[in-house]
């Protein structure tokens, strides 16, 4: 029971017996992608959350029940047009959408049919974009990252396919109020952190009088990528660019902000979020951070690790280790149950960090706290034979992803120390990696090139030629790979993509083959398409990720985690291909996203693993920080790796 709308442009269908649309495809696409999510395409997406429904709250009516539109009483087919409308008590929403040539028009209408006045709230827009992760080939032809803005009077999505090969898709409000999103439909039993779950847009709250009427409306089209999407949408009427020179400011450097409204009015911030009246009593915003100063704010992390999440009981067997710190008790966290929040495995990043910032700022306490953890990670979470352990006493399971953060581990205190043993080390756990079938897995970050030259610089050519060589043999995979990636523990994620692009790049720095550069500049499209452009320092050039907080926060929240530390993954990954080609834009970006990062540190040195972007996720609160202080050190480890690349840098921005 379907109904189609088609043009050159468009091949759409619309389910009947909901009036939801169950498929969005650009006429003249190869790859017949499907935009938006359907039962048939997507088994575990229920019905009831398809394009066009939704639900909202009738205070006077059902207290605070949510009420779902879902079945209309009636749909009137009209030209190139559909009309549909539902029935909430005195509540009439009609829905009405039409091609027109290149564009799709979707409004939704909200009128009050009763005799008196009537609160609409909590009104939810159903916009399932087909953002998940079924494996690595489907995903780059059949699926998009949606990258959504939710600023009031202006709100979009750019939705890229995560091949990055156009058409894509956007839309850009036109009507109404957008002020932020939700997310339900995630779990376990729902594909667990291979899906985003069903994305729904957040509508203003309303109070209609008798026979008043509410309109949200917005227009959709196709696009080539970001630069294309911007265009079209300054052409739509109501849509207001807003943008910023940097997200995240240091120092007295004051915020550089342009908007395309010559009447619009910016206000001064209030906390990270900065105002903007726009003519017609229309608002938007943007999100900028500022930091003081980078270098005082990294030394405080420092500090406030050694001195509160180290474990210094002797008698304890994990002595020297570092845990994950509850900020709401201010206490140690251990749960050895959940793996992602015990002693070992993310954890090492803390141990890097201390080794890398003892390098730039000695500090007895540092480098005491830094030795302490490293002689616990090598009597407790590594055999002598190089095989890393998952946690104290647990040879089961392997995991591949353990290998390399040990081996920068002993990389780092080596350059900190001067400890040939700590090569020694690093060796043997680079090894034990390969042997174990790291050529296959895209680990990282592996310190290919950091290995090599260390080995050089300290004369131990020998083993600095067979890394070499394994190094050399693991890009070859991934070459010859391509996007046929197998899944990890993720199917299909940016820090799949990060190191699929990394990998190749490390190895032609080693080398300078240029069939590594060919490779990396082939995945660079892709790892960038995760990135979005939104005024926001928590989405900037930030990866999309949305399962961290479930498996390293307290809270246990699905949903986008914006940012996440592993996003800086690509910033590191820019920063080497900035070191590959010489191309400056590369760099900044790099820059920008390590500096978005920074977000998850507060100046007294606490910080926090997660920050939960959409309002509500599953119905439960949402768009906050996770108590638990975890994993997110590794920010701070690619933005120190970063400051040593790139001294200018550090003069530029730090302070």
């Amino acid at each position: 029971m379907t109904t189609k709308l088609t043009n050159q442009f468009w091949d759409i269908a619309i389910d009947l017996r909901t009036g939801a649309m169950t498929r969005v495809v650009h006429s003249s696409d190869a790859h017949g992608m499907n935009w938006v999510c359907s039962p048939t395409g997507n088994l575990w997406f229920p019905i009831s959350d398809g394009w066009g429904l939704g639900h909202c709250e009738l205070p006077n009516i059902a207290g605070s029940a949510a009420l779902r539109w879902q079945s209309p009483v009636r749909v009137t087919k009209c030209g190139n047009g559909l009309r549909i409308q539902y029935r909430l008590g005195p509540l009439e929403i009609g829905v009405r959408r039409r091609l027109r040539g290149a564009r799709l028009e979707e409004e939704f209408v909200f009128r009050n049919a009763g005799k008196t006045e009537l609160p609409v709230q909590a009104i939810r827009l159903f916009t399932p974009f087909n953002d998940n992760y079924p494996d690595a080939p489907t995903c780059v032809t059949q699926r998009c990252h949606a990258h959504l803005w939710c600023g009031g009077h202006v709100a979009y999505v750019c939705a890229l396919r995560m091949g990055n090969v156009a058409p894509h898709l956007g839309l850009v409000l036109t009507d109404g109020f957008i002020g932020g999103y939700s997310i339900t439909g995630r779990g376990l039993l729902t594909g667990s952190s291979n899906n985003r779950g069903t994305i729904l847009l957040n509508a203003q709250n309303q109070t209609l009088a008798s026979g008043q009427s509410h309109r949200i409306a917005w227009t959709m089209f196709w696009h080539t990528g970001w630069d294309d999407f911007m265009a079209q949408a300054r052409r739509i009427p109501g849509f207001v660019e807003v943008r910023a020179a940097h997200y995240t400011v240091v120092g007295k450097e004051r915020p550089k902000i342009t908007v395309s409204d010559r009447e619009a009015r910016v206000e001064k911030p209030v906390g990270d979020t900065i105002k903007v009246q726009l003519a017609k009593a229309r608002v938007t915003w943007l999100r900028i951070q500022q930091v003081e100063n980078i270098a005082r704010l990294v030394q405080q992390r420092v500090a406030f690790l050694t001195d509160r999440q180290q474990v210094l009981d002797r008698r304890s067997r994990l002595y020297g280790a570092f845990l994950p710190y509850d900020n709401d008790l201010q206490a140690q966290f251990h749960n050895p149950k959940w793996r992602d929040q015990n002693e070992g495995r993310e954890r090492v990043g803390i141990g890097v960090l201390l080794a890398q910032a003892w390098q730039r700022w000695p500090n007895p306490k540092t480098a005491g706290a830094a030795r302490l953890n490293h002689r616990f990670v090598r009597s407790k979470l590594q055999l002598p034979d190089g095989t890393v352990l998952d946690a104290v006493g647990e040879l089961q399971p392997q995991r591949l992803y353990n290998y390399p953060w040990v081996a920068l581990f002993h990389l780092e205190m080596y350059r900190a120390f001067g400890r040939a043993r700590c090569l020694t080390d690093a060796d043997r756990t680079l090894r034990q990696y390969y042997q174990r079938g790291g050529a296959k897995f895209y680990a990282f970050p592996i310190p290919m090139v950091d290995a090599v030259e260390t080995f050089r610089a300290a004369g131990r050519n020998r083993e600095a030629t067979e890394l070499l060589r394994l190094f050399c043999e693991h890009a070859d995979r991934v070459v010859a790979t391509g996007t046929r990636i197998p899944a990890h523990e993720v199917n299909y994620e940016q820090s799949i993509i990060g190191p699929a692009t990394l990998i190749p790049l490390e190895a032609y720095l080693l080398t300078r083959e240029e069939k590594y550069l060919q490779c990396a500049r082939e995945f660079l499209p892709l790892l960038e398409a995760f990135n979005g452009r939104q005024p926001d320092h928590h989405l900037h050039d930030i990866g999309i990720r949305h399962w961290d907080g479930f498996w390293f926060g307290r809270q246990r929240l699905w949903g986008d985690t914006f940012p996440h530390y592993w996003s800086a993954v690509t910033g590191w990954v820019f920063y080497r291909y900035w070191q590959a080609t010489g191309d400056e834009s590369y760099r900044q970006r790099g820059r920008e996203i390590l500096l978005n990062n920074l977000s998850a540190f507060r100046p007294d040195g606490s910080a926090s693993c997660a920050f939960i972007y959409p309002d509500a996720v599953n119905g439960n609160p949402a768009h906050c920080w996770d108590s638990l202080a975890n994993d997110q050190d590794w920010a701070l480890v690619f933005l120190l790796q970063a400051a040593r690349l790139d001294p200018a840098f550090v003069s530029d921005r730090w302070s």
